[in-house]
Protein backbone atom coordinates (compact mmCIF):
# COMPACT_ATOMS: atom_id res chain seq x y z
CA UNK A 1 0.00 0.00 0.00
CA UNK A 2 0.97 3.59 -0.77
CA UNK A 3 2.13 6.83 1.80
CA UNK A 4 -0.38 8.70 2.70
CA UNK A 5 1.76 11.56 1.02
CA UNK A 6 3.02 9.67 -2.34
CA UNK A 7 1.97 11.64 -5.39
CA UNK A 8 1.09 14.84 -3.61
CA UNK A 9 3.31 18.12 -3.67
CA UNK A 10 3.98 19.22 -0.31
CA UNK A 11 1.64 22.06 -0.93
CA UNK A 12 -0.86 19.84 -1.67
CA UNK A 13 -0.53 17.74 1.24
CA UNK A 14 -0.95 20.90 3.77
CA UNK A 15 -4.37 21.76 1.77
CA UNK A 16 -5.70 17.92 2.03
CA UNK A 17 -4.19 18.00 5.59
CA UNK A 18 -6.10 21.21 6.69
CA UNK A 19 -9.01 20.15 4.74
CA UNK A 20 -9.11 16.87 6.96
CA UNK A 21 -8.55 18.18 10.00
CA UNK A 22 -11.62 20.78 9.57
CA UNK A 23 -14.14 18.21 8.81
CA UNK A 24 -12.80 15.03 10.76
CA UNK A 25 -11.27 13.57 14.02
CA UNK A 26 -8.32 12.34 12.93
CA UNK A 27 -6.07 10.08 14.00
CA UNK A 28 -2.43 8.33 13.36
CA UNK A 29 -0.92 5.09 15.22
CA UNK A 30 2.10 2.99 15.14
CA UNK A 31 2.03 -1.15 14.36
CA UNK A 32 1.58 -1.81 18.47
CA UNK A 33 -1.53 0.86 18.58
CA UNK A 34 0.54 3.84 19.81
CA UNK A 35 -0.95 7.06 18.88
CA UNK A 36 1.55 8.95 17.11
CA UNK A 37 -0.72 11.88 15.93
CA UNK A 38 -4.09 13.38 16.59
CA UNK A 39 -5.70 16.23 14.96
CA UNK A 40 -7.17 18.81 16.94
CA UNK A 41 -11.12 17.78 16.51
CA UNK A 42 -9.73 14.34 18.33
CA UNK A 43 -8.55 16.56 21.23
CA UNK A 44 -11.56 18.54 21.08
CA UNK A 45 -14.24 15.78 21.76
CA UNK A 46 -11.51 13.48 23.98
CA UNK A 47 -11.23 16.76 25.94
CA UNK A 48 -7.68 15.33 26.08
CA UNK A 49 -5.08 17.11 25.23
CA UNK A 50 -2.53 16.65 22.28
CA UNK A 51 0.73 15.47 24.94
CA UNK A 52 -1.84 13.59 26.95
CA UNK A 53 -2.88 10.94 23.53
CA UNK A 54 0.72 10.98 22.04
CA UNK A 55 2.15 7.78 23.23
CA UNK A 56 -0.99 6.58 24.85
CA UNK A 57 -3.39 3.45 23.01
CA UNK A 58 -6.74 4.33 22.41
CA UNK A 59 -7.70 2.61 25.42
CA UNK A 60 -7.53 5.93 27.51
CA UNK A 61 -11.24 6.77 25.70
CA UNK A 62 -12.46 3.55 25.88
CA UNK A 63 -16.22 3.70 27.14
CA UNK A 64 -16.46 -0.27 28.07
CA UNK A 65 -19.53 0.02 25.87
CA UNK A 66 -18.29 -2.85 23.44
CA UNK A 67 -17.23 -6.37 23.75
CA UNK A 68 -13.88 -7.28 23.90
CA UNK A 69 -14.48 -9.40 20.84
CA UNK A 70 -15.23 -6.13 19.13
CA UNK A 71 -12.22 -4.54 19.15
CA UNK A 72 -10.47 -7.89 18.73
CA UNK A 73 -12.26 -8.26 15.39
CA UNK A 74 -11.26 -5.02 14.26
CA UNK A 75 -7.45 -5.68 15.25
CA UNK A 76 -7.94 -9.09 13.28
CA UNK A 77 -8.95 -7.24 10.03
CA UNK A 78 -6.39 -4.21 9.74
CA UNK A 79 -3.51 -6.22 10.82
CA UNK A 80 -4.34 -7.95 7.59
CA UNK A 81 -4.20 -4.98 5.64
CA UNK A 82 -8.11 -4.47 5.32
CA UNK A 83 -9.61 -1.44 6.35
CA UNK A 84 -12.15 -1.37 9.18
CA UNK A 85 -15.75 0.80 9.05
CA UNK A 86 -17.93 0.62 12.25
CA UNK A 87 -19.52 2.55 14.66
CA UNK A 88 -17.67 3.05 18.15
CA UNK A 89 -18.86 4.58 21.70
CA UNK A 90 -16.14 6.58 23.08
CA UNK A 91 -15.58 8.49 26.67
CA UNK A 92 -13.98 11.62 26.94
CA UNK A 93 -11.90 12.98 30.13
CA UNK A 94 -14.62 14.40 31.71
CA UNK A 95 -16.77 11.49 32.17
CA UNK A 96 -18.93 11.99 28.85
CA UNK A 97 -19.80 9.55 26.07
CA UNK A 98 -19.80 10.36 22.19
CA UNK A 99 -20.43 8.58 19.09
CA UNK A 100 -18.12 8.17 16.12
CA UNK A 101 -18.15 6.38 12.82
CA UNK A 102 -14.58 5.46 12.24
CA UNK A 103 -12.73 4.26 9.61
CA UNK A 104 -9.46 2.17 9.81
CA UNK A 105 -6.84 2.51 7.06
CA UNK A 106 -3.54 -0.12 7.10
CA UNK A 107 -0.83 0.97 5.63
CA UNK A 108 1.70 -1.82 5.06
CA UNK A 109 5.66 -1.90 4.64
CA UNK A 110 7.53 -3.39 1.87
CA UNK A 111 7.16 -6.87 3.48
CA UNK A 112 3.53 -7.01 3.86
CA UNK A 113 3.34 -5.95 7.47
CA UNK A 114 1.41 -3.08 9.30
CA UNK A 115 3.67 -0.37 9.42
CA UNK A 116 0.59 2.55 10.54
CA UNK A 117 -2.82 3.13 11.48
CA UNK A 118 -4.88 6.18 10.02
CA UNK A 119 -8.40 6.57 11.86
CA UNK A 120 -10.82 9.21 10.22
CA UNK A 121 -13.68 9.41 12.70
CA UNK A 122 -17.15 11.61 12.08
CA UNK A 123 -19.43 12.56 15.25
CA UNK A 124 -22.53 10.74 15.24
CA UNK A 125 -23.81 11.42 18.90
CA UNK A 126 -27.03 13.19 18.40
CA UNK A 127 -27.88 10.48 15.76
CA UNK A 128 -27.13 7.70 18.14
CA UNK A 129 -28.91 9.46 20.87
CA UNK A 130 -32.04 9.85 18.38
CA UNK A 131 -31.91 6.49 17.02
CA UNK A 132 -32.17 5.46 20.35
CA UNK A 133 -34.78 7.79 21.83
CA UNK A 134 -36.73 5.92 18.67
CA UNK A 135 -36.32 2.61 19.75
CA UNK A 136 -37.98 3.48 23.41
CA UNK A 137 -40.68 5.12 21.42
CA UNK A 138 -40.88 2.20 19.39
CA UNK A 139 -40.90 -0.27 22.13
CA UNK A 140 -43.62 1.90 24.39
CA UNK A 141 -45.72 1.90 20.81
CA UNK A 142 -45.22 -1.67 20.41
CA UNK A 143 -46.49 -2.20 24.21
CA UNK A 144 -49.49 -0.05 24.22
CA UNK A 145 -50.57 -1.52 20.87
CA UNK A 146 -50.75 -4.84 22.52
CA UNK A 147 -52.49 -3.65 25.87
CA UNK A 148 -54.88 -2.21 23.43
CA UNK A 149 -55.17 -5.43 21.22
CA UNK A 150 -55.46 -7.64 24.92
CA UNK A 151 -58.26 -5.07 26.78
CA UNK A 152 -60.15 -5.26 23.18
CA UNK A 153 -59.97 -8.96 23.71
CA UNK A 154 -60.38 -9.62 26.62
CA UNK A 155 -63.56 -6.82 27.44
CA UNK A 156 -65.21 -8.47 24.20
CA UNK A 157 -65.38 -12.06 25.71
CA UNK A 158 -66.33 -10.49 29.54
CA UNK A 159 -69.40 -8.79 27.49
CA UNK A 160 -70.56 -11.49 25.57
CA UNK A 161 -72.00 -13.20 28.76
CA UNK A 162 -74.18 -10.55 30.31
CA UNK A 163 -74.94 -10.04 26.73
CA UNK A 164 -76.53 -13.33 26.58
CA UNK A 165 -78.31 -12.66 29.52
CA UNK A 166 -79.50 -9.71 28.41
CA UNK A 167 -80.93 -11.33 25.05
CA UNK A 168 -82.12 -14.29 26.78
CA UNK A 169 -84.21 -12.94 29.50
CA UNK A 170 -85.53 -10.20 26.99
CA UNK A 171 -86.65 -12.85 24.49
CA UNK A 172 -88.28 -14.86 27.82
CA UNK A 173 -90.22 -11.35 28.84
CA UNK A 174 -91.12 -10.47 25.67
CA UNK A 175 -92.91 -14.01 25.12
CA UNK A 176 -94.29 -13.89 27.67
CA UNK A 177 -95.64 -10.56 28.67
CA UNK A 178 -96.84 -9.87 25.09
CA UNK A 179 -100.47 -9.76 25.56
CA UNK A 180 -100.34 -8.72 29.24
CA UNK A 181 -98.09 -5.44 29.27
CA UNK A 182 -99.10 -2.29 27.62
CA UNK A 183 -97.41 -1.39 23.95
CA UNK A 184 -95.10 1.29 24.99
CA UNK A 185 -93.59 -1.72 27.53
CA UNK A 186 -93.28 -3.97 25.08
CA UNK A 187 -91.90 -1.34 22.25
CA UNK A 188 -89.27 -0.81 24.91
CA UNK A 189 -88.17 -4.86 25.24
CA UNK A 190 -88.19 -4.41 21.57
CA UNK A 191 -85.94 -1.75 21.72
CA UNK A 192 -83.65 -3.62 24.24
CA UNK A 193 -83.28 -6.15 21.90
CA UNK A 194 -82.50 -4.32 18.97
CA UNK A 195 -79.31 -2.50 21.19
CA UNK A 196 -78.33 -6.08 22.45
CA UNK A 197 -78.30 -7.04 18.73
CA UNK A 198 -76.24 -3.96 17.64
CA UNK A 199 -73.50 -4.80 20.93
CA UNK A 200 -73.17 -8.11 19.80
CA UNK A 201 -72.24 -6.92 16.23
CA UNK A 202 -69.53 -4.42 17.80
CA UNK A 203 -68.34 -7.28 20.46
CA UNK A 204 -67.63 -9.73 17.27
CA UNK A 205 -66.50 -6.95 15.39
CA UNK A 206 -64.00 -5.68 17.88
CA UNK A 207 -62.83 -9.46 18.57
CA UNK A 208 -62.12 -9.68 14.28
CA UNK A 209 -60.13 -6.57 14.88
CA UNK A 210 -58.02 -7.72 17.54
CA UNK A 211 -57.48 -11.11 16.08
CA UNK A 212 -55.96 -9.64 13.04
CA UNK A 213 -52.64 -9.84 15.36
CA UNK A 214 -53.66 -12.47 18.23
CA UNK A 215 -54.73 -15.05 15.68
CA UNK A 216 -52.54 -14.27 12.74
CA UNK A 217 -51.38 -17.33 10.57
CA UNK A 218 -48.54 -17.89 8.71
CA UNK A 219 -48.04 -16.95 5.42
CA UNK A 220 -48.35 -19.57 2.36
CA UNK A 221 -49.04 -19.26 -1.29
CA UNK A 222 -52.20 -18.22 -1.59
CA UNK A 223 -54.92 -18.08 -5.05
CA UNK A 224 -56.69 -15.03 -5.23
CA UNK A 225 -58.80 -16.55 -7.36
CA UNK A 226 -60.51 -19.19 -5.13
CA UNK A 227 -60.55 -16.49 -2.42
CA UNK A 228 -62.62 -14.31 -4.30
CA UNK A 229 -65.03 -16.83 -5.66
CA UNK A 230 -65.34 -18.39 -1.91
CA UNK A 231 -66.30 -14.82 -0.93
CA UNK A 232 -68.54 -14.56 -3.82
CA UNK A 233 -70.24 -18.13 -3.22
CA UNK A 234 -70.31 -16.47 0.68
CA UNK A 235 -72.30 -13.47 -0.31
CA UNK A 236 -74.81 -14.87 -3.20
CA UNK A 237 -78.02 -14.07 -1.07
CA UNK A 238 -77.00 -10.36 -0.46
CA UNK A 239 -75.58 -10.29 -4.28
CA UNK A 240 -79.05 -11.52 -5.13
CA UNK A 241 -81.05 -9.52 -2.75
CA UNK A 242 -79.60 -6.23 -4.03
CA UNK A 243 -79.60 -7.40 -7.88
CA UNK A 244 -75.94 -6.61 -8.20
CA UNK A 245 -73.19 -8.20 -9.90
CA UNK A 246 -69.65 -9.29 -9.17
CA UNK A 247 -66.75 -9.31 -12.51
CA UNK A 248 -63.96 -10.54 -11.77
CA UNK A 249 -60.57 -10.74 -13.39
CA UNK A 250 -57.90 -13.16 -13.54
CA UNK A 251 -56.11 -12.94 -10.06
CA UNK A 252 -52.71 -13.73 -9.02
CA UNK A 253 -51.43 -16.63 -6.33
CA UNK A 254 -49.74 -14.13 -3.45
CA UNK A 255 -47.83 -14.76 -0.43
CA UNK A 256 -50.38 -13.97 2.56
CA UNK A 257 -52.71 -15.45 5.34
CA UNK A 258 -55.47 -16.75 3.64
CA UNK A 259 -57.97 -16.56 6.48
CA UNK A 260 -57.04 -12.63 6.35
CA UNK A 261 -57.50 -12.15 2.56
CA UNK A 262 -60.83 -13.61 3.16
CA UNK A 263 -61.91 -10.95 5.59
CA UNK A 264 -60.56 -8.64 3.47
CA UNK A 265 -62.12 -8.94 0.46
CA UNK A 266 -65.50 -9.80 2.35
CA UNK A 267 -64.82 -6.29 3.71
CA UNK A 268 -64.93 -4.75 0.71
CA UNK A 269 -66.94 -6.51 -1.15
CA UNK A 270 -69.90 -6.34 1.15
CA UNK A 271 -69.48 -2.64 1.69
CA UNK A 272 -69.19 -2.10 -2.23
CA UNK A 273 -73.16 -3.95 -1.89
CA UNK A 274 -73.90 -1.90 1.47
CA UNK A 275 -73.08 1.44 0.05
CA UNK A 276 -75.22 1.32 -3.65
CA UNK A 277 -77.24 3.78 -4.90
CA UNK A 278 -81.25 3.14 -4.41
CA UNK A 279 -81.79 3.08 -7.94
CA UNK A 280 -78.68 1.46 -8.97
CA UNK A 281 -77.94 -2.30 -9.28
CA UNK A 282 -74.33 -2.12 -7.78
CA UNK A 283 -71.97 -3.32 -9.96
CA UNK A 284 -68.26 -4.50 -8.02
CA UNK A 285 -65.39 -5.13 -9.99
CA UNK A 286 -62.03 -6.91 -8.46
CA UNK A 287 -58.61 -6.91 -11.23
CA UNK A 288 -55.16 -6.96 -10.71
CA UNK A 289 -51.48 -6.30 -11.89
CA UNK A 290 -48.14 -7.11 -11.09
CA UNK A 291 -45.95 -4.18 -11.02
CA UNK A 292 -42.29 -3.65 -10.72
CA UNK A 293 -40.24 -1.23 -7.84
CA UNK A 294 -43.57 -0.36 -5.97
CA UNK A 295 -43.60 1.98 -3.12
CA UNK A 296 -44.29 -1.00 -0.79
CA UNK A 297 -40.93 -3.56 -2.61
CA UNK A 298 -38.17 -1.21 -4.32
CA UNK A 299 -36.41 -5.32 -4.90
CA UNK A 300 -39.65 -7.46 -5.90
CA UNK A 301 -42.91 -7.83 -7.29
CA UNK A 302 -46.37 -6.29 -6.04
CA UNK A 303 -49.58 -6.87 -6.31
CA UNK A 304 -51.55 -4.42 -7.16
CA UNK A 305 -55.27 -5.08 -6.29
CA UNK A 306 -58.38 -2.89 -7.61
CA UNK A 307 -62.08 -3.37 -6.00
CA UNK A 308 -64.43 -0.50 -7.41
CA UNK A 309 -67.74 0.04 -7.11
CA UNK A 310 -70.24 2.16 -8.81
CA UNK A 311 -71.91 2.99 -5.25
CA UNK A 312 -72.49 6.56 -3.29
CA UNK A 313 -68.99 7.40 -3.05
CA UNK A 314 -67.28 9.58 -0.63
CA UNK A 315 -65.73 12.94 -0.88
CA UNK A 316 -61.84 12.26 -0.89
CA UNK A 317 -60.94 14.26 2.08
CA UNK A 318 -62.15 11.43 4.37
CA UNK A 319 -59.98 8.81 2.65
CA UNK A 320 -58.15 8.52 5.51
CA UNK A 321 -60.82 9.08 8.57
CA UNK A 322 -62.44 5.66 6.63
CA UNK A 323 -60.15 3.49 7.96
CA UNK A 324 -60.15 4.69 11.32
CA UNK A 325 -61.70 2.34 13.78
CA UNK A 326 -65.29 3.07 14.60
CA UNK A 327 -65.28 5.86 12.19
CA UNK A 328 -68.22 6.65 9.89
CA UNK A 329 -69.24 9.05 7.05
CA UNK A 330 -73.23 8.05 7.26
CA UNK A 331 -75.40 7.55 9.85
CA UNK A 332 -76.11 4.62 11.73
CA UNK A 333 -79.81 4.79 10.69
CA UNK A 334 -79.07 5.00 6.93
CA UNK A 335 -76.26 2.02 6.85
CA UNK A 336 -75.91 -1.06 9.39
CA UNK A 337 -72.48 -1.33 10.44
CA UNK A 338 -70.23 -0.42 13.52
CA UNK A 339 -67.64 1.49 11.45
CA UNK A 340 -64.62 -1.62 12.33
CA UNK A 341 -64.42 -2.84 8.58
CA UNK A 342 -62.42 -1.10 6.92
CA UNK A 343 -59.65 -0.79 10.10
CA UNK A 344 -59.92 -4.16 9.75
CA UNK A 345 -58.77 -4.13 6.17
CA UNK A 346 -56.09 -1.54 7.01
CA UNK A 347 -54.66 -3.85 9.65
CA UNK A 348 -54.85 -6.71 7.75
CA UNK A 349 -52.54 -4.91 5.21
CA UNK A 350 -50.42 -3.44 7.15
CA UNK A 351 -49.69 -7.10 8.78
CA UNK A 352 -48.66 -8.00 5.12
CA UNK A 353 -46.18 -4.82 4.77
CA UNK A 354 -48.90 -3.29 2.19
CA UNK A 355 -50.63 -0.36 1.38
CA UNK A 356 -54.40 0.70 1.00
CA UNK A 357 -56.11 3.76 0.15
CA UNK A 358 -58.67 4.59 -1.90
CA UNK A 359 -60.54 6.94 -4.45
CA UNK A 360 -63.55 8.79 -4.85
CA UNK A 361 -66.33 11.00 -5.39
CA UNK A 362 -69.86 11.77 -3.99
CA UNK A 363 -72.49 9.54 -6.68
CA UNK A 364 -69.43 8.28 -8.33
CA UNK A 365 -68.42 5.20 -6.84
CA UNK A 366 -65.42 4.17 -5.00
CA UNK A 367 -61.82 2.75 -5.59
CA UNK A 368 -60.13 0.73 -3.38
CA UNK A 369 -56.32 0.05 -4.67
CA UNK A 370 -54.69 -2.50 -2.56
CA UNK A 371 -50.49 -3.44 -2.53
CA UNK A 372 -48.99 -6.53 -1.57
CA UNK A 373 -46.20 -7.83 -1.56
CA UNK A 374 -46.25 -10.83 -4.38
CA UNK A 375 -43.91 -12.79 -1.99
CA UNK A 376 -43.53 -12.87 2.14
CA UNK A 377 -41.05 -14.47 4.65
CA UNK A 378 -43.13 -17.46 5.77
CA UNK A 379 -42.00 -16.53 9.15
CA UNK A 380 -45.14 -15.68 10.99
CA UNK A 381 -44.65 -11.70 11.66
CA UNK A 382 -45.35 -10.20 14.90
Amino acid sequence: MTKPTEGLSGKDYLHLKSAIDEAAIVAITDKSGKITYVNKKFCAISKYSEAELIGNTHRIINSNHHPKDFFIEMWKTISKGITWEGEIQNRAKDGSYYWVNTTIVPFMDSEGNPEQYVSVRYEITERKLAEEQLKIYSKKLEISNQELQDFASVAAHDLQEPLRKIQTFSDRAKIKSKDIIPSEAYDYLERVQASAKRMQVLINDLLTYSRVTTKANPFSEVSLNKIVSKVKSDLELRIEQSGGSLIMDDLPNIDADPTQMYQLFQNLISNALKFHKPDTKPVVTISANIIENSVINKHGKTCEISVADNGIGFDQKYVDRIFTIFQRLHGRHEYEGTGIGLAVCRKIIDRHGGHITANSQPDHGATFVILLPVKQSRELPV
